[in-house]
């Protein structure tokens, strides 16, 4: 089971972590389409493979269980969609 997420002991390196062509694919498509993922997957997690959401909640346990179950042995990346950006969910206030 392959994930794709920060892990603590990655961001504590201080090289750079390899990305394979798929996680940067994986990468731009989500880039590419995160006004329309905002739009209908707020504050969820997402499991994407091959550029394509396979599972879907708010808890990332859930969204794991699920993306196992579907995936297999093949690799897949976990995303968090923000909400759409608002005056309360930036904390910004005049």
């Amino acid at each position: 089971m392959n994930i794709k997420f920060a892990r603590v002991n990655e961001l504590m390196n201080d090289e750079e972590p390899q990305e394979s062509e798929d996680d940067l694919k994986n990468d731009e498509w989500f880039k590419m389409n995160y006004i329309d993922l905002m739009q209908k997957y707020p504050r969820e997690w997402i499991a994407v493979m091959d550029r394509k959401i396979i599972a879907s909640s708010s808890s990332k346990i859930e969204v794991q269980e699920l993306a196992r179950e579907i995936a297999g042995e093949k690799e897949y990346y976990l995303y968090f969609v923000l909400p759409t950006s608002t005056a309360t969910d930036t904390g910004y206030s005049h």
